[in-house]
Parts: C-alpha cells; structure tokens; sequence
C-alpha cells in the first residue's frame, strides 16, 4: 500500500518505565491499540515488554508506581530493549500513523526518541515523515476544561487544586480503566476519554487535531499585526486554567520551530527600563507571585516559548467570547487590550533585549553520557543510511552466529559522528556481547562501574541512579507514608534485587542480557 493510500489512523500508546527521565530511563512495557479517526480499533492491541537493561538501575518509586519489579516474571523471558525498540518503531513509522497518548509529548514521545537513538535508528523520523504526526490528549482536555467545561467532570485533587490526571479523570467519569498504571489500561482509558471529548464538541476536537500541520500554527501566532492569541499550557497556573493572551516576537534565533512570546496579562513598559542582562537573569526564576506585576523584583521574565512542531494549544482571540472563558483566565479584557497595543508599539526594543537576554543564557551545556547526547546534534545523512541499512539486514538474519558478525562489521565503520563509536559499542554490549573483544568487554565493564558505583561505601545522593544512591533512596521511601502499605512492600524485594544485581557488577558477571 502506498503512501497516499493508507488510511490515517490514530495509534494510541502507553510506557511503563524504570522511571520519569526520558532521557536516561528505559521502557518495560509498551502497549498499544490502533483506531480510525473516528476513534474506533483497528485490529488487536499489542502489550510488549523489555528486560531492564545492564546499564540502568530502576528507580523504587517507579517500580511503586507501576507494580512491576526489576526480575518479575514477565520481564525475565522477555525481550532485549533492542527488540522491543525494532518492534515499536516499525508500528509507529506506518504511513498516516497519528501517534497518540496521554501526556505522551512531554514524557512518552522523548522516551522513544532516547530509545530509538540507543538502538541506532531514526528518532525523529516516525513523527513527521509518510504523511505521519503526533497528537496528545491531555492537551486536548486541558483546552476542553477551558472552552467546553461541561465536556466532563473536572476532578480537584487532595490539595483542592484541579487535576488533570488520568486516574482520577476516570473515576469522577466512569472511564474504562481497570488498572492504572498498566500500559494497556491507561491506553483503554485515554481512547474512552478521547471519544468524550470528540462527542462534547467535534469543532474543537479538528481544530485541536490541526494544529499537527505546524504550518496552521505558524499564520495564527505569527500575524502580521502581532495580533494577541489565546495559549493553553501546563506551563501557565492552573489557578488561571492553565491559559493567558500572548503576542509573538516572530522568530528570534536559528530555531525555526521555536517562538517566544510575551504574556499580556503583564505590562511590558516597565520592561524598558531593564536592560538585557536583567532580562537574563530574570529569565530563569521561579513563577511569579499573586502580586507580580507590582513586584518587580521576583517577578520571571513573562516570556513563554511555543514550539510550533509540539501540536500547541493556540486559538484565535475571539476565544474569550466564548461563555465563561475571560471568567475562568481570570482575565481583565481592557487591559490585555492595553499590554498588547504597548507591546507592539515598543516591539522593536523589547525584542532587542529578549535577544540580548537569549545570547547571555543559550550558552554551552556540560556534557552528557553518550546515551543521553540525542540533542547535541543531528546524524550525518551518510551515518544514518549506514545505520538504517544495518538494522534493514538485521531484521533478515537466521542465526545468532550472523547477527554476531553483523555486529562486527557495525564496530568496524568509519563514522563521521564523533558519538557513535561509543553509541555502537555499548548498542553492541547490551545486545550482542559476544561481537566484542576483550578490550570492549573491559570498556564496557569500566563504563558500568564508573555510572553505577557497585561497592560505594560512602553516603549516597538519594537522586541519583547508582547504587549508594539508590540505597539511600530506599531508606527514604520506606517511611514515607503518601505510598500504600501495599506499595512500600514492594522495596524489599527491590532492595534484594538491587543487592544481587550491585554483586554482579562489581564482579563483572553479566546479568543475562544479549538476545537482540
């Protein structure tokens, strides 16, 4: 089937995981179930897991969260994270494939792309390639609280804030979710509450949809006039439904999916009066008090980046006359009107000192283990091909004897990405350690000891992920009463498991991986 002649489908999905860095934790299981745009299924759903690889200790509180332990059962004869990567990619990079979750853009979507990178193929390309795009369903449902409140039963959390979380979206609506925090589960549930929402008001559910086409983004936040739009983010307090008025600088650095914007329900005049390094060093502080407007020396830069290729959550002005929305923004319509009309006034000079203010904070980052450099550049076309023509063969390989060699050949090319040697060798460590040497066994090994710290008699950082870290962790979280009693008896058998696993390190025993 070509291209043009596949039908659009969405491809609803979920990851459990060894914990919340996309950058650095690693999938145990993936579900998924395929729907027509009417939100339908399309076939069966598919649940895959993947063994918790030699390189990454789970997080306790992710095991509390999830239920599933480090050697449980239905990990132990699973498959290697290559395998499970293979698998996912090919399911997600069929043409007209709208990829969809549940806060899937700022948590699922970058653990794949890290996934994809560790296992050398294309992170990028399933999101926007054959006619593909990616959409998320919490965003819709943040708009929907906003625009269409009678869509559902808004839950308030135990702090009495409102709460957009799965679980208890599906208790105050009697979504179908049987078991939060399984993969298949959470995906059953986020497809019932889709349906709810494309029901309440089909209008916004396409608009919402739109906005996958950047292109669309772009005319909305980048009029001619810098006309004021109305974005819903996260990002902005839920106290004022996670929305406000903007104006857009345009494009102001060698992002071209990247737009700032100011917030109008700040005055930008007083702006004037700080130079561009006052504007850094206000770009980074915390949120701005009840009374930020008159104080001024707490108060964060009100500048908010939109990225248009993230599927943002942008409409026109004329969204305030809808009933009730200027209400629930807390927003004073006149003066937006007057910040605006300021902001385009002095537009030249704010924008000159946002991009000063740009040019003092967008400087160099440390370094990152090479697992987790995805962001320090882009693959040479000439590496890339080579890569996707390696795992093209691999798929066709009938012995281990041959995957083994083709792993060889792998080590043995020349690439022009300084990343990738390291990338290679430690693809290679995971899945096929036979196809190294003795040198690369030693490399290996020292990399595990150097990241983990087996043997570590000193005080651990209950944030990181080695060992004495992880002990640390573990002597928190067993007295820490916002975890079930049910949940906290998970962490012993956590501790012995972390306790064999430290003992197999630092004697160098490998710990069963490598089936790729």
């Amino acid at each position: 089937m070509s291209v043009t002649s596949a039908p659009p489908s969405f491809l609803f999905f979920d990851l459990e995981t060894t914990g919340a860095d996309p950058a650095f934790d690693r999938p145990l299981q993936f579900a998924a179930i395929r729907t027509d745009m009417a939100l339908q299924p399309i076939g069966e759903p598919v649940v895959w897991y993947a063994r918790v690889p030699e390189d990454c200790l789970p997080h306790p509180a992710a095991v509390m969260t999830t239920g599933i332990l480090p050697d449980a059962p239905e990990l132990a004869g699973a498959d290697s994270e290559a395998n499970l990567a293979n698998r996912i990619h090919r399911l997600v990079s069929q043409p007209n494939t709208c990829v969809v979750g549940f806060n899937n853009l700022r948590f699922d979507a970058p653990m794949l792309r890290f996934l994809f990178w560790r296992n050398l193929m294309d992170p990028y390309r399933h999101e926007w390639a054959d006619g593909n795009s990616r959409f998320d369903v919490l965003d819709a449902a943040r708009a929907y609280r906003l625009l269409v409140p009678g869509a559902l039963n808004w839950p308030v959390g135990s702090d009495g804030r409102p709460t957009l979380r799965l679980a208890e979206l599906s208790a105050v609506n009697g979504l179908t979710h049987e078991h939060a925090h399984d993969a298949l589960s959470d995906v059953e549930a986020t497809i019932d509450l889709a349906r709810r929402l494309r029901e309440a008001d089909t209008a916004l559910w396409e608009y919402l949809l739109a906005a996958r086409d950047k292109r669309q983004v772009a005319r909305l936040i980048d009029s001619p006039d810098s006309s004021p739009f109305l974005h819903v983010s996260p990002r902005l307090p839920a106290r004022v439904a996670s929305a406000s008025m903007f104006c857009s600088f345009g494009q102001v650095d060698g992002n071209r999916n990247r737009r700032e914007c100011w917030d109008l329900r700040f005055d930008p005049l007083p702006w004037l009066d700080l130079d561009a390094e006052a504007w850094a060093e206000r770009r980074f502080l915390k949120s701005p008090p009840e009374d930020a407007e008159r104080d001024w020396d707490e108060l964060r830069l009100p500048i908010k980046s939109i990225h248009l290729n993230r599927v943002p959550v942008v409409l026109p002005a004329d969204a305030l006359d809808r009933e009730g929305v200027a209400q629930r923004m807390v927003i004073d319509r006149e003066r937006i009107a007057l910040h605006a009309e300021r902001f385009r006034e002095h537009l030249p000079a704010l924008r000159e000192r946002l991009i000063g203010a740009l040019e003092l904070t967008e400087g160099e980052f440390p370094p990152k283990p090479v697992e987790q450099s995805l962001y320090a550049g882009f693959v040479p076309p000439a590496d890339r091909r080579h890569m996707d023509d390696w795992w093209q063969r691999a798929r066709s390989l009938g012995s281990r004897q041959e995957a083994i060699d083709h792993a060889r050949d792998l080590m043995a090319w020349s690439f022009e990405d300084d990343r990738l040697p390291e990338l290679v060798e430690g693809f290679v460590a995971r899945n096929l350690p036979e196809a190294l040497d003795a040198a690369g066994r030693e490399r290996w090994h020292r990399r595990l000891v150097d990241q983990l710290r087996p043997g570590q008699a000193q005080e651990g950082d209950p944030s990181a992920r080695d060992f004495p870290g992880l002990r640390a962790e573990l002597e928190r979280l067993e007295h820490d009463e916002h975890w079930s009693v049910e949940q906290r008896a998970l962490l012993e058998p956590y501790r012995r498991w972390l306790s064999e696993r430290e003992r197999e390190v630092g004697s160098g025993v490998p710990n069963g991986q490598g089936t790729a």
